[in-house]
Formats: structure tokens, C-alpha cells, sequence
């Protein structure tokens, strides 16, 4: 008789990070972090397509990052929900989007953590909450649920990071605090800003104040630094661009690619020597052969002041992100009581210094950055039932109030492709019900029978669906309208807004006809 697999009575924590991901679990009164990919907390997010029969995913993947570029891919989550695809020379005939890769690097995630914690899960994982950018749009949302499905996960919540840091952070504990959690991971940049009161009894109430991010900035884009110093040195004593592949060296790509990939891991290396002395020494022996056959070796000191130099452009966008919440929030810098750090990038010593000539005060460091957001996304989904699972039950007396605020402007297209907006960043959203606003237009021509609704959004304020920064989300058709003179017929659009960010709009006209957009999946 076949054994019939049993699923775990708990809901998982995940953070699906761009460099890096962890799970975790709530159990005996704490986050506990489960371990995956060689017993680490995290595990790399690379995928790499071996053949047709095997796929690589985490550490190992990570190694063939530079040798293999063709068939290994990193940083996926720059791109869920976005029109990436990809076919794998090692798999032809199968074109991937990033919503599968980002399924590899969930399950993985899952059997990971069963192999090594079989005795805490006593099952297989089938409910998790996720973790996602506090700027994350709807695309990208449902993209993250899209993968959760394929890999036999189902979503109970998704949870935004920095609001998840801030729950692991105040959760059980007396705090009656305004916070910044300032993300700084490997790709992506948010910073938010919270009151949290946990003092209540039994009641923990997270109200999110500000937001602001940049989508693509991280320690991704620091460890590349890194290896423009140490290309632009070896350059200057080989004669050999170790970082441009479509210059006749007389140096075939294999080669420079195996070089690069070796420069990457040393960057890395020195990165996080750099963050705990004032210099790193990389050395690479034997790095690559010239058209020659002369071997060349690196061996280069970077300074940590040199370092700085050169990611300070990057983190200044950081600073500008974090001025920008401070300004939404309508709060100064003495309004803020403490600066909470998450991401492995923010051990950086030049952010911590940013921070605190900006502050006044050091930034505060009793967490792990590596892995608070999954830590907070376990303590959540301790705190929910599955509805149509008795066995899946809340393991914490505690109740959670999250005020969330909207994250994007969001509107349609009208004449002269104006971006009209219908729902303004920042708005509060209703705890117990959507955000729902609705908004008239008439037809704009005689006997117009049929009209598109377009649905965008932009982080900032915009003008026209053609600027830089403005998204279309999605759209739909309403036809059959009485033919009527011009501006007799309205059209009334309703944008209906949940907790989490993920959006409905509906259109119905004085005659009755309407359509639908359904942006939010279950």
C-alpha cells in the first residue's frame, strides 16, 4: 500500500529574496530559521538548467554563474512580472518566464527545509505566507503567487518585508516605537517607515506611515564595483579587459568568462573582508593566459575608502529614497526611534555611517539582516488559520493590525493619453474591508458602442501613460453600449484595493453593460 504523504500543519515563512532566500517556522514560542542548501539559513536564489534531467539551484547553481552564463540565472527577481523569457541552450524547446524560475528556487526552498527539519514541519509544506517589496506592483504579486502555485504552495497572505521585519522585531515585546526599516538586500532597495505598538495585551498594531524604493539596487551592483577596480587594475599591467567579451583579445569568451567568474567570487569575498577591515587583498593565481600563453596572475589591496568611492552614487539613491518617506511621512529625524536594518547589504560599514550622519544615531543591530524578514513572515503566519484546513491552526495568542498604505498611483488612460488617477499613493487602506473609490466618465464621441479601459499605475506623479516610470497593469473591453450623442452614456470605474496591495476594477455604464479586471489571484 502506497504511503499517502502527509502535509505540515504549519504555515511557512518565506522570503523570496533577489541574491539570497530563507524559510522559516514558527514553533515553541520563536521564529525558528530552517536550513537549507548545505545546512546555510539562505540559500542563493541561481537557477542553472544542467541538462534535460537536472536543474541546479542555490550555491551550486551559483558556481556556474560566469561559466555557464547561457544556462544559469540569478537575480530572477528583478524580473517576476515582467515580459522575461528565456530557453536554455541545455533545454531547448523549453522557454522559461521568471515566474517558473522563481518555482525552482521556492521548491527548493520547501525540500530543503524538509530534508533537514522533517522532525519540526511532520510534513510537506503545502501553506506559506511571502514575502515581497514594499514597492512591488500587481504584476509582480501575482507573478509571486503564480510561482508559489507551481511549486505546491499555496499562498495564505503575502506580506510586505519591511513590514515582516517590523513584526519579527516588535512582536511579543513591549514597543511603542516609530520605525524605519531601511532594506538594502542584493537587488532591490525599499524603506518604509512604521509606528508599531505591541504594548497592548494580546494586540500588536503595525500602521505604515511611508514608503519608497528603488527596484533595482543592492549588493549585486556593490560586488560589481568591486570587480571594475580590480579589472581596471589587472588591465593596466596585462593589457587584458577581463570584463568586455566583444573586444578581439585573441581570447576566446569560454576563457574570459571563467576568469570573470573567478573575479566575481573574490569580489564577493572582498566585499564582506571590507566590511570588517579598512583593506582586502584579492588574489588569483594563474587568472587567465594571453593570445601569447603568458599567465597572468592578480594580486591587488583594495581600500575600504576606495570601496566607498565607488558605491556611494549607488547608496545616495538609498538616501534619496529614505528623505523621500521622511518628507510623506511629514516626520523629522527626531520622530524616528530607531533604524532597523535588513539585508545583507546593509553590513556595508558606509551604509551604517550614511545612516547615522543622517540620524544622528546609529542604526540598530540586535537582529540578523540575513534573515529577520523570514523570521517575521513565520511569526504572521503563526497568527492565521487556513479556513478550509481545521488542522492548520494560529499558534500565537496574539492579534495583528497591519494599517497598510497604498504603495502606487493607480488610474486609467484617457483622452490625449493622459494618465487620470483614480486612487493617490499613500492612502490609508481600510483594516477590515477594501479601499474602494469609483469615478464617472462619459463617452467621447456620438454613438460610441464600445470603450477600453486601461489600467495604469507610477510611483510618482505623472501626467501621460507614456512617461518613464508609468505601467500598464492590465485592461479590458466594455461593448454593446447604446449608440447615444456624445457624453450620455457614463461609465462608472471602481478600483477596489485589499490589504495586500492587489487590485480590482470594474466598470459599469447607465445602461448596464460593464466588464471587469480581476488583477488580484487566489
Amino acid at each position: 500500500m502506497a504511503l499517502v504523504e502527509k502535509n505540515s500543519t504549519y504555515i511557512v515563512g518565506i522570503d523570496l529574496g533577489t541574491s539570497n532566500s530563507a524559510i522559516a517556522v514558527y514553533q515553541k514560542g520563536k521564529a525558528e530559521i530552517l536550513k537549507v542548501d548545505d545546512g546555510r539559513n539562505t540559500l542563493p536564489s541561481v537557477v542553472s538548467i544542467v541538462d534535460n534531467d537536472t536543474t541546479l539551484v542555490g550555491k551550486q547553481a551559483r558556481s556556474r554563474l560566469l561559466l555557464d552564463p547561457d544556462n544559469t540565472v540569478s537575480s530572477i527577481k528583478r524580473e517576476i512580472g515582467s515580459e522575461w523569457r528565456k530557453e536554455f541552450p541545455n533545454r531547448p524547446g523549453k522557454e522559461y518566464t521568471a515566474t517558473e524560475i522563481s518555482a525552482e528556487i521556492l521548491s527548493k526552498l520547501v525540500n530543503g527545509a524538509q530534508q533537514t527539519s522533517m522532525d519540526i514541519l511532520q510534513g510537506t509544506p503545502r501553506y506559506a505566507v511571502i514575502c515581497i517589496p514594499a514597492n512591488f506592483d500587481d504584476n509582480q504579486k501575482t507573478a509571486t503567487i503564480d510561482a508559489a502555485k507551481l511549486a505546491h504552495l499555496e499562498v495564505v497572505s503575502l506580506i510586505e518585508e519591511p513590514v515582516a521585519a517590523a513584526i519579527a522585531y516588535a512582536l511579543e515585546k513591549d514597543r511603542d516605537q516609530t520605525i524605519l526599516i531601511y532594506d538594502l538586500g542584493g537587488g532591490t532597495f525599499d524603506v518604509s517607515i512604521l509606528r508599531v505598538d505591541s504594548t497592548g495585551d494580546g494586540l500588536a498594531k503595525f500602521k505604515i506611515l511611508a514608503k519608497e524604493g528603488v527596484q533595482k539596487l543592492g549588493g549585486d551592483d556593490f560586488d560589481y564595483e568591486i570587480m571594475k577596480i580590480a579589472a581596471t587594475r589587472f588591465q593596466e599591467t596585462s593589457g587584458i579587459d577581463l570584463l568586455d567579451l566583444k573586444k578581439d583579445q585573441g581570447i576566446s569568451k569560454k576563457v574570459l568568462r571563467d576568469a570573470q567568474q573567478k573575479l566575481k567570487e573574490k569580489a564577493e569575498n572582498a566585499k564582506c573582508e571590507l566590511t570588517e577591515s579598512l583593506k582586502a587583498v584579492m588574489e588569483i593565481p594563474s587568472l587567465i593566459k594571453d593570445e601569447s600563453g603568458t599567465v597572468h596572475n592578480l594580486e591587488i589591496e583594495i581600500e575600504r575608502s576606495e570601496f566607498n568611492v565607488a558605491i556611494y552614487p549607488l547608496l545616495f539613491q538609498s538616501k534619496e529614497a529614505v528623505e523621500k518617506a521622511m518628507a510623506s511621512a511629514a516626520l523629522t529625524i527626531d520622530d524616528i526611534s530607531r533604524i532597523i536594518l535588513v539585508g545583507g547589504s546593509t553590513r556595508v560599514p558606509l551604509v551604517r555611517e550614511m545612516l547615522t550622519e543622517i540620524f544622528g544615531k546609529e542604526p540598530y543591530g540586535d537582529i540578523d539582516p540575513d534573515t529577520v524578514v523570514a523570521a517575521g513572515a513565520a511569526s504572521f503566519a503563526a497568527t492565521l488559520s487556513v479556513p478550509d484546513d481545521p488542522d492548520v491552526k494560529p499558534q500565537l495568542d496574539s492579534s495583528l493590525v497591519i494599517d497598510n498604505i497604498v504603495t502606487l498611483n493607480l488610474g486609467i488612460e484617457t483622452r490625449d493619453r493622459r494618465f487620470n488617477k483614480v486612487i493617490t499613493k499613500g492612502l490609508e487602506i481600510p483594516t477590515d474591508e477594501p479601499l474602494c473609490i469609483s469615478k464617472d466618465y462619459s463617452t467621447q464621441r456620438d454613438n460610441q458602442t464600445e470603450m477600453r479601459i486601461s489600467v495604469f499605475q507610477s510611483s510618482d506623479e505623472k501626467e501621460f501613460v507614456y512617461e518613464e516610470g508609468v505601467t500598464c497593469i492590465g485592461e479590458f473591453l466594455i461593448t454593446k453600449i447604446p449608440p447615444k450623442p456624445k457624453g450620455q452614456e457614463i461609465v462608472t470605474i471602481t478600483f477596489e484595493l485589499n490589504q495586500q496591495n492587489l487590485l480590482k476594477v470594474k466598470a459599469e455604464s447607465t445602461s448596464g453593460v460593464g466588464g471587469a479586471l480581476e488583477i488580484k489571484r487566489s
